[in-house]
C-alpha cells in the first residue's frame, strides 16, 4: 500500500513539475502576432511584408537573449471582418505585439480595436494614412505618412514636362489610403493654379468607364491608386486602346509583380517613392542577396521595409518584452539605422525619409535623378 502511495505521490509531482515548465516555458517565450492580406489579389503586398519580416528573424534563429520568437500569423484578406477577426484572434491569445496590418484600411480596423487596450503595442511597416499621424497612442510605423509635401517633388516633375491634366483612378477597397493620396496630389499638382485634376473616378467603376472617362476628358497624365497586378491590368487595357498619356502610380504598386504583369505597359511609369531599387548601400545588397537566396526572387520596397521594422523591433527586444517599453525604448533611441539611410522617429511614433522619383525602364525601377 504504501508503494503504491508512494508511486502516486511521485507522479504528481511529476505531473505538476511538468505542468509548471511548460507554463514557465510558454511565458519565455516572445509571441508576436503578423496580420496581412495573405490571400486574394492584395496578397502579394502582404505576402512580401512577411517574407522580409521573417528574414530578420531567421537571422537570429527566432531567439532573442535565450527565449524563443514565434510568429503568429493572420490573413485579413483586404476584409473588413477578416481583419477584426484577426486582431481581435490574438488579443484572445494574449499576444502583446502586433504587427500589421499592410493597407491602412484594415490597419485602421486593428489602431481602432487596441486603442483602449494600453498592454498592447501595433507596428506597421507599410501604413502611410495620415489618419494615423501625429496621435500618442499604441501604435507606431515604419512608413513615413502621406502628405502634400511627399508629392510636390512628383508634381513639380509633371508640369515641368508639360504635362497639366490628370486624371485620377483609385481603388476605395483602401480609402484610407486612397483619400489621403488624392488629396496631397490634388494639392500639390492644383497648387498655384498649374495643373488641372480633370475626373476622379474609382476603378471598381469598371475599365470601359475609366476609358470613356479619358476619351471624353483627354488627360496627358493617368494617376493610378490601387494594388500591383490591378495597376499591371489597367495599364494594359489602355495601352491596347492606344491611350498614349503618361502612367503614374502611388507606392502601393511598386512591387516587381506590377513589371512582370505589366510588361510593356508600364514602361515610363512614374512613382514617388523613397526606396532606390539600384542602391549601392552596403547593408541593403546585403539584405538583398539573402532576401533572394531565400525566396528565390527580389525583395520589394514593402519586404524591405519590413526587414528593418523587424530589426528594430529585435533591437528593442534585446531590451525589453514589454509593448509600451518597447515603444519607450524605440521612441527615446528616435535614429535607427535602415538598408537605405537613417529612419527617424519622432515623438508620436511617425518616420521620416527623403522621397525622390522612380520610373520603370526596362524592365526595372530606375531612379530619376
Amino acid at each position: 500500500m504504501k508503494k503504491i502511495l508512494l508511486i502516486l505521490i511521485i507522479l504528481i509531482i511529476v505531473f505538476f513539475a511538468f505542468f509548471f515548465y511548460k507554463k514557465n516555458s510558454s511565458e519565455e517565450n516572445i509571441n508576436i502576432g503578423f496580420i496581412s492580406g495573405l490571400t486574394g489579389k492584395y496578397s502579394s503586398l502582404g505576402n512580401g511584408v512577411l517574407s522580409g519580416f521573417k528574414l530578420a528573424f531567421e537571422e537570429i534563429e527566432y531567439k532573442i537573449n535565450g527565449k524563443k520568437v514565434n510568429i503568429i500569423t493572420k490573413d485579413d484578406g483586404q476584409d473588413e471582418k477578416k481583419a477584426l477577426n484577426a486582431i481581435n484572434d490574438l488579443i484572445k491569445k494574449d499576444i502583446k505585439i502586433v504587427v500589421g496590418n499592410t493597407t491602412s484600411s484594415m490597419t485602421k480596423i486593428s489602431v481602432n480595436t487596441v486603442k483602449d487596450k494600453k498592454d498592447i503595442l501595433l507596428i506597421s511597416a507599410t501604413a502611410s494614412s495620415e489618419e494615423f499621424s501625429k496621435k500618442d497612442d499604441n501604435f507606431i510605423r515604419t512608413q513615413v505618412s502621406n502628405s502634400a509635401e511627399k508629392f510636390l517633388k512628383l508634381s513639380k516633375y509633371l508640369l515641368e514636362n508639360k504635362k497639366d491634366k490628370m486624371a485620377i483612378y483609385y481603388d476605395s477597397k483602401n480609402n484610407s489610403y486612397s483619400k489621403g493620396v488624392i488629396e496631397y496630389v490634388k494639392s500639390s499638382y492644383e497648387k498655384n493654379k498649374k495643373g488641372t485634376i480633370v475626373s476622379v473616378i474609382d476603378i471598381n467603376a469598371g475599365f470601359k468607364a475609366i476609358l470613356d472617362d479619358i476619351k471624353d476628358k483627354k488627360p496627358n497624365a493617368i494617376f493610378m491608386i490601387a494594388n500591383s497586378l490591378d495597376v499591371a491590368k489597367l495599364s494594359q487595357f489602355l495601352r491596347l486602346k492606344h491611350i498614349d498619356s503618361t502612367f503614374v502610380s502611388a507606392g502601393w504598386a511598386k512591387e516587381y509583380k506590377l513589371i512582370q504583369e505589366g510588361g510593356k505597359a508600364v514602361e515610363g511609369m512614374l512613382f514617388i517613392t523613397a526606396y532606390d531599387d539600384n542602391s549601392k548601400n552596403t547593408n541593403y545588397l546585403t539584405f538583398k542577396s539573402k532576401y533572394e537566396k531565400l525566396y528565390g526572387y527580389e525583395p520589394s520596397v514593402f519586404a524591405t521595409q519590413a526587414y528593418e521594422t523587424a530589426k528594430i523591433l529585435i533591437q528593442a527586444l534585446q531590451n525589453t518584452t514589454n509593448p509600451m517599453k518597447i515603444k519607450e525604448y524605440i521612441l527615446t533611441k528616435k535614429i535607427f539605422t535602415g538598408l537605405q539611410g537613417h529612419i527617424i522617429f519622432d515623438k508620436y511614433g511617425d518616420v521620416s525619409r527623403e522621397y525622390f522619383i522612380t520610373t520603370i525602364k526596362n524592365s526595372e525601377y530606375e531612379r530619376i535623378n
